[in-house]
C-alpha cells in the first residue's frame, strides 16, 4: 500500500492545476486546499493503480484508507470514499467506526454524503436493528454532521426504507435552523416519494416542517 500510495501522489502532483486549485478551494468557501484535478482526471489516475479487489486485505484497506485522509489535499479524500467503495464489504461491521470517525473529520457535505448513503448505508443496511440504534444515537448528536448523517442514511435503501424511522429522525430536527439539517430532510424525503408520493405528501402536509425542506421533499411530485 505504500509503493500504491506514492504512485498516486506522483500522478497527483504531476497532474496538479494551481489555477483550478484555486477555484475548486473557493467553491469550498475556502475550507479546503486542493491539487487542482477534475474529477475525471483523478478517477483516470485511480483505475490506472487500483489492485484487483483479491489483493486488498482489511489490514491494508483500513490503514491506506487512513494514510489518505490524513492528507491536505481533498483530492485524498475523494480518491479513499471512492476506494472504500471499490473494495469494502456490504455489512462490514468492523469498518463501522472507520467511516463514523471520518464524519467528523475535516467535514463537509462533499465527503459527509458518500460516507453516509454510500459507506455507512451499504454497512448497516442488513443489520437494521443495529442501523436503527445507530440513526437515533447520530440524530441526538451536538454534531450536525452525524444528525445528517442520520437522515440520510437511508437514501439508497428504496424499498427498504424504514419510513416510519425516518418520520421520526426527520421530526427531531424539524426546529432546526441548520441547512444541511433542513436540506437533508427534504432530500431524504425526495428519494422516498419516487416510490410512495402519497405518503411523502401526507407527511409534509400534516407536520410543521421547515420551507426549504418541504420545496425539496415535493420537488418531484409538484
Amino acid at each position: 500500500m505504500k509503493d500504491l500510495f506514492a504512485a498516486i501522489k506522483e500522478d497527483f502532483i504531476h497532474n496538479s492545476d494551481e489555477h483550478r486549485a484555486t477555484g475548486m478551494s473557493k467553491y469550498m468557501r475556502d475550507k479546503f486546499v486542493y491539487f487542482g484535478i477534475s474529477s475525471p482526471v483523478r478517477k483516470e489516475i485511480q483505475s490506472k493503480h487500483f489492485p484487483k479487489k483479491f489483493e486488498v486485505i482489511k489490514k491494508d484497506f483500513k490503514e491506506f484508507i487512513i494514510q489518505c485522509w490524513s492528507q491536505d489535499e481533498r483530492e485524498w479524500k475523494y480518491l479513499a470514499m471512492d476506494f472504500s467503495q471499490n473494495y469494502l464489504k456490504k455489512g462490514d461491521l468492523e469498518s463501522l467506526d472507520l467511516f463514523e470517525n471520518l464524519i467528523v473529520d475535516q467535514s463537509w457535505w462533499d465527503t459527509v454524503d458518500c460516507l453516509a448513503a454510500n459507506l455507512l448505508g451499504r454497512i448497516l443496511r442488513p443489520h437494521p436493528l443495529l442501523g436503527k440504534q445507530k440513526m437515533e444515537e447520530w440524530i441526538e448528536s451536538d454534531n450536525f454532521w452525524l444528525q445528517r448523517t442520520a437522515i440520510i442514511l437511508q437514501l439508497k435503501y428504496k424499498e427498504n426504507t424504514d419510513f416510519e424511522l425516518l418520520k421520526k429522525l426527520i421530526l427531531r430536527r424539524a426546529s432546526n435552523k441548520e441547512f444541511f439539517i433542513q436540506k437533508a430532510s427534504g432530500w431524504a424525503l425526495r428519494e422516498y416519494s419516487k416510490l410512495q408520493p402519497t405518503s411523502v405528501i401526507e407527511f409534509v402536509d400534516s407536520n410543521l416542517l421547515a420551507p426549504l425542506t418541504k420545496r425539496e421533499a415535493l420537488r418531484l411530485i409538484k
